[in-house]
């Protein structure tokens, strides 16, 4: 059987930096065909992705990818752990991939690797001082990030960098699965990730973002590859989504859904769902979660919960871990559309390619999750319901 790599993103958007990735996927595993595991509508980060996951199917198919499959929306806005398990069962579920591919900040992955073996294992000397760091007051994510620092000998702040949290849990996640898919980091190239600013062809997506928001056009020409650069300036002009759009219907599903089920939504942890319904008097969203924001809860949790609450993604729909219900396709190269059949040959778990025919294979399970899935996309265009029925398999 064909070779063949997967990549784990959410090109939102995509720019130079993810295209260059996509091609030394290629060029480091040698393999004959690049897969892309892709977040629909909404991100890992609680945000609303820039443009629908329709027009980033095909930017990634313009720029390198020969199929994307979608990564589900219970997964796809998970934190980093929850976001990998779905990414890494969605690869390993294919059967078609021998390798996984992630852009990272660090020079190696042999540093990832020992810190996923001790997150793994959890030795006795990783838990002490995960424990000794707790009683600091320290939020777990830094108290797990410093023990790994002293048991590994890392320079300091190596695990608190977000492409490296990823790729730590990817790597973890695969140990978890016994899969024999081979995990390959690359060095990503430019500018941070929390750079806003457009100051060489590879900036961060967030600076894309920001410059596409305040129409500098000529900025952002140089930041992404030419074959989508007309496309994002046209799909821009039809106005961005936040998640202030959706403020009153916020409001009525927390007064609504009352403080005792607040606490079975994804990410409402800690008295949290207690603390957004006595600040339901908030004027947006977005200044509800400035409002929370402490040292408990970051401001990238908050966002989270929040757009669980909207989606209505329980704890119960990820925790404990579940089986993959499907694999769906959400676009395909015309010159490798072979790929369809030998994805459908050695796929583990039903997949989507027509969507109203193929929907007829799923348990009740996938039933579910993909009405959820469903349920995302037509939150996402503000009520405007069946893209994920009406648009077909992209094809570039």
């Amino acid at each position: 059987m064909i070779r063949g790599a997967a990549l784990a993103a959410e090109f939102n958007p995509l720019h130079n930096g993810h295209r260059y990735i996509m091609k030394q996927a290629k060029i480091k595993t040698g393999a004959g065909f690049l897969g892309v595991v892709m977040s629909g509508n909404f991100t890992q980060r609680g945000e609303l992705a820039v443009f629908d996951k329709f027009l980033r199917t095909k930017t990634a198919l313009l720029n390198g990818t020969d199929i994307v499959l979608e990564l589900p929306v219970v997964y796809a806005t998970g934190a980093a752990d929850i976001f990998a398990e779905g990414c890494c069962k969605t690869i390993e579920s294919a059967g078609i991939f021998d390798y996984m591919v992630f852009g990272c900040e660090a020079e190696s992955t042999e540093i990832l690797t020992a810190a996923a073996d001790i997150l793994t294992s959890e030795p006795t000397a990783f838990k002490t001082a995960l424990k000794e760091n707790s009683k600091k007051g320290l939020r777990f994510p830094k108290a797990r990030e410093l023990a790994l620092c002293s048991l590994l000998s890392a320079e300091d702040e190596i695990f608190s960098m977000p492409n490296n949290i990823l790729a730590v849990e990817y790597i973890k996640q695969l140990k978890l699965l016994n899969s024999e898919v081979i995990p390959i980091g690359i060095k990503r190239l430019g500018a941070d990730y929390k750079d806003e600013d457009i100051n060489s062809c590879f900036s961060s997506a967030s600076a894309v973002r920001k410059a596409l928001g305040e129409n500098r056009t000529e900025e952002v020409s140089s930041a992404v590859p030419e074959n989508v650069f007309s496309l994002y300036i046209e799909e821009i002009k039809k106005g961005s989504r936040c998640l202030n759009d959706y403020t009153e219907m916020l409001r009525y599903i927390i007064l609504k859904t009352g403080a005792k089920g607040l606490k079975e939504i994804c990410d409402i942890t800690e008295g949290l769902e207690n603390k957004i319904y006595k600040n339901s008097d908030f004027e947006t969203a977005e200044s509800l979660a400035d409002r929370l924001k402490s040292k408990r809860y970051t401001r990238t949790k908050l966002t989270r919960g929040l757009l669980h609450i909207l989606l209505d993604i329980k704890k119960e729909d990820v925790m404990p871990p579940k089986p993959l219900p499907y694999i769906r396709v959400l676009g395909v190269k015309k010159n490798k559309t072979q790929l369809l059949g030998l994805l459908s040959e050695n796929a583990r778990v039903p997949v989507l390619i027509n969507i109203k025919k193929d929907i007829e294979k799923l348990s009740p399970s996938g039933r579910t999750l993909f009405a959820k899935e469903t349920f995302a996309s037509d939150l996402y265009n503000l009520g405007k319901k069946g893209d994920d029925f009406t648009k077909g398999l992209i094809i570039v």
